[in-house]
């Protein structure tokens, strides 16, 4: 399944499902459900128009998606609006982590880095040579380890040397989770640090100031997953030495007005 066309996908099973439970459930019933024109509606399953723009919220709501459901139904909704290039984006292996017990490993940053080591090229991924590579403690290393491995993000084999489980993982968008929000604290502060301690020629901190339609918001934070998604194609090849931080930031300077008061 194309993730493009994954929100058509899940209005289609969910009706289909509605049917199932009750064979003389209607388009006209489910249109009514949704909140949506049934002529709208139908066209959408028929692959003749998107869903429109200010519906697709409210449809992801009234079809009970999960937070892992809605979060790829708003993401190929917007891709199907958004398309900045024609650059491939690989379909990854990716587990979404909404579980709180995962609240560290989301939250700190070792984490994450300590599984990007297992994509650099002949490196030592002891405990020891994690540790040193990422300058952090001896005790600190095996503290992520262990999470890695309570998490069953990595394994340990019968020789002792650990493995990488799943080839990339991601968390959800636009869920709110308070180990996202450490995370995010976390890179904030990582990031004033490095702007001291690295060259130039290792760094890139820049940022834009500009006025923008709020309705556009959504349109912008797809292009902006987009690239996230694209540097990671472009930077999968090659003889990998090092594991970098990408973070991009944008955000209201402005006070932003509760939407029933824009209209």
């Amino acid at each position: 399944m194309e993730t493009q066309n994954y929100y058509v996908t899940k209005i289609k099973e969910k009706l289909s499902l509605k049917q199932k439970q009750n064979p003389n459930y209607s388009l006209r019933a489910f249109s009514r459900d949704l909140n949506l024109h049934c002529s709208t509606l139908s066209q959408i399953i028929k692959g003749k128009r998107s869903l429109p723009l200010k519906r697709a919220v409210d449809v992801a709501k009234n079809l009970g998606l999960s937070p892992k459901e809605k979060t790829l139904f708003m993401e190929s909704f917007y891709r199907s609006k958004t398309n900045i290039d024609e650059i491939e984006i690989p379909q990854l292996d990716e587990r979404f982590m909404l579980d709180e017990s995962y609240y560290q490993v989301i939250s700190q940053w070792e984490h994450f880095a300590v599984l990007e080591l297992f994509n650099l090229a002949e490196y030592d991924l002891s405990i020891r040579g994690i540790a040193k590579k990422l300058d952090i403690s001896i005790m600190r290393t095996e503290v992520v380890v262990q999470n890695l491995l309570h998490c069953s993000l990595l394994i340990q084999t019968p020789e002792g040397d650990f493995e990488r489980v799943h080839s990339d993982i991601k968390t959800t968008e636009d869920i709110s989770s308070q180990a996202l929000k450490e995370s995010h604290r976390e890179t904030l502060e990582l990031g004033k640090r490095k702007l001291d301690e690295v060259e130039l020629e290792f760094r890139d901190f820049s940022s834009s100031t500009l006025a923008v339609d709020l309705e556009k918001i959504p349109e912008a934070k797809t292009i902006i997953r987009e690239f996230r998604q694209k540097m990671t194609s472009l930077l999968k090849n090659g003889k990998k030495t090092d594991v970098f931080q990408l973070a991009i930031q944008f955000y209201p300077l402005t006070k932003i007005r509760k939407k029933e008061n824009l209209k």
